[in-house]
């Protein structure tokens, strides 16, 4: 990731250029915010997932197999509440909500 970051730091646009107009100073900022979360080596060393593959598996089977279902619509504010319950569910911990 390093090598990236300064890969970018020589056509960096110059300062007083506005934001809109500076996609490599734009991308050169978001990976030095975030290099913690680019630490690919140390996560695949714990075991940790790097992939998005999971995540989408996770949204199609918890989240689009209630909200999509044949002759359903939802309010943006109710969508977001059954979002909530079905990952609370798939996470387990529905019963002791209860309890």
């Amino acid at each position: 990731m390093q090598k990236v970051i300064e890969a970018l730091e020589l056509p960096l646009e110059p300062e007083d250029t506005d934001d809109e107009e500076s996609p490599v100073r734009n991308g050169y900022r978001y990976l030095e915010n975030r290099l913690d979360c680019l630490a690919y080596p140390r996560a695949l060393a714990l075991g940790l997932p790097i992939g998005s593959g999971m995540i989408e598996s996770g949204h199609r089977h918890v989240l689009q197999a209630r909200l999509k279902q044949a002759g359903t619509a939802w309010l943006p504010d109710h969508a977001d509440q059954i979002a909530h319950w079905r990952v609370l569910k798939a996470n387990r911990p529905w019963e002791s909500l209860w309890n």
